[in-house]
């Protein structure tokens, strides 16, 4: 009886063996053997799905160790000519070059201080303040930007017409990117305050084009340096020059905006400021382990939100961050703050609200001012200029993601 299960055996599971070899040499002399009994018949019977369970336990362990790596899908000489894989060396070589420029004298309107004076403002939210009175008094002087739909002026002080010392490099050999310069930033905010201007020589109005968001964002998500952050002042919204430019700007400190909580509004990668923040905006996450797809897919669905807030007459900043939550590393945060005040021109004398304003950073011209502003009047400033405009967006770019046949575009907007 025994002889004639031990031949059913072999014969059924032959073919396991054939393709799991390291199995057969290690569990071959006790099959050779044979079964004495009955219970060692029954282990071995249960030997090959035992064998096949951990195989496929372990392919899940793989599977999930690898989540972690971002997906590359174009070869290896495409990725070291392309922006990600020369993002890096963009950003060391604009270092360098940056601080060589600082030395040069008269080329910047001034010269920052090494450790400029500053503070936490005392409240729940931490607040950073810090003073930069020669920005105010040096500064060019803010250009009026009559409307979100405004049109290029050559008379006007444009890129095309910065010394070519101030251009500190031109990235046009990144596949797949536009053209963009670099050009320093002549009253800086912060070490490294650079302008990225895509395309200059094709007179963008400072309206987001969704090849300079791309480039963007693919630049953020490919650097290794947290502190480096990247904002946009639309017209009305705190822009000086109407002229297509981001902001590249050097903040080590721990912001505000980096630890507020977020609330899911769609598509798992879409959150509001939690209704336990005191300002509102929206916030789009770009993972680490994103294909090129969902990357182009978020790209996508800013751009066309920047163009129906633009449609709607509502100014609008942006604020791109990498993730400094803990567990987040390799993520990319871009944050979109919407306003239902349109500013026609910078009081160089008061507080204004800007990109580095919304995530916490707020630059002042006076110590007596910055030692006396609280919490409470920075909240207040910035819940004034953002009145209900946020409501909106949330409906829109919900959707937007969810699909939603019908938007907001042409549905009359009330702020």
């Amino acid at each position: 009886m025994l002889q004639a299960q031990n031949e059913m055996f072999s014969r059924h599971f032959a073919a396991f063996f054939r393709f799991n070899r390291h199995v057969a040499q290690k569990y071959g002399s006790f099959i050779a053997a044979g079964f004495s009994n009955r219970f060692s018949l029954k282990v071995a019977t249960l030997l090959p799905l035992v064998v096949l369970r951990s195989a496929d336990c372990r392919q899940k362990e793989d599977q999930e160790v690898k989540r972690t790596v971002r997906r590359r899908t174009m070869s290896k000489v495409k990725y070291e000519t392309s922006l990600e894989g020369k993002a890096q060396f963009y950003l060391n070589a604009m270092k360098v070059r940056w601080d060589q420029l600082h030395k040069v004298p008269g080329l910047f309107s001034y010269q920052l201080e090494k450790s400029p004076q500053s503070r936490k403002i005392p409240g729940y939210w931490g607040f950073y303040a810090e003073l930069n009175s020669d920005r105010n008094l040096k500064r060019r002087r803010p250009q009026t930007i009559e409307s979100l739909n405004p049109t290029f002026k050559h008379m006007m002080f444009n890129f095309n017409k910065v010394d070519a010392q101030e251009v500190i490099m031109t990235i046009d050999d990144a596949h797949g990117s536009p053209e963009v310069q670099m050009i320093i930033n002549k009253s800086p905010i912060t070490k490294y305050h650079t302008l990225i201007c895509p395309e200059v020589g094709k007179n963008h109005t400072q309206r987001i084009t969704r090849d300079a968001l791309q480039f963007c964002i693919t630049f953020m998500r490919n650097i290794d340096d947290k502190d480096m952050r990247m904002g946009y002042n639309s017209p009305g919204a705190l822009a000086s020059v109407n002229h297509l430019h981001f902001h590249l700007l050097h903040m080590p400190q721990d912001l505000y905006i980096d630890q507020v909580p977020l609330d899911e509004l769609a598509g798992g990668y879409v959150y509001r400021l939690s209704r336990r923040a005191p300002t509102e905006g929206i916030c789009i996450v770009f993972n680490e382990n994103d294909s090129d797809e969902q990357v182009a897919e978020k790209v996508d669905q800013l751009y066309m939100l920047a163009m129906w807030m633009c449609k709607n007459n509502m100014p609008h900043n942006l604020f791109l961050t990498q993730d400094r939550r803990p567990g987040k590393s390799g993520n990319v945060k871009v944050f979109v703050f919407a306003r239902s005040e349109y500013c026609v021109n910078k009081d160089l004398a008061e507080f204004n609200v800007g990109f580095c304003e919304l995530a916490g950073y707020i630059p002042l011209p006076d110590a007596e001012k910055m030692e006396n502003l609280t919490e409470l009047q920075v909240l207040f400033r910035i819940r004034t200029i953002t009145g209900n405009a946020p409501k909106a967006v949330y409906e829109q770019i919900t959707s937007m993601v969810e699909g939603q046949e019908h938007y907001l575009w042409d549905q009359p907007l009330t702020i």
